[in-house]
């Protein structure tokens, strides 16, 4: 009867982990389609595109805000 207690070597799974993660990296790095240049572009477009939203939300916060305490101030000097 096996001692269940008993430790196992655990370097088959660490070898079977870097191995499969080697093939991974491997793979992603054959399939990738955009080269560095592109890949810059694309996430400066979107980061623009993100601050652009944020300006405008920020703004809409800020009108709806500025409308508020105009409104609290008047209901205040009444």
């Amino acid at each position: 009867m096996k001692n269940p207690f008993k430790k196992s070597d655990p370097t088959a799974i660490i070898a079977g982990v870097a191995i499969a993660s080697i093939a991974a990296g491997a793979l992603a790095y054959l399939f990738l389609s955009e080269s560095g240049g592109e890949t810059r572009k694309s996430l400066k477009k979107k980061i623009e595109e993100i601050a652009k939203e944020a300006v405008t939300k920020f703004n809409d916060q800020k009108e709806k805000f500025a409308q508020k305490a105009g409104a609290a101030k008047e209901e205040a000097a009444n």
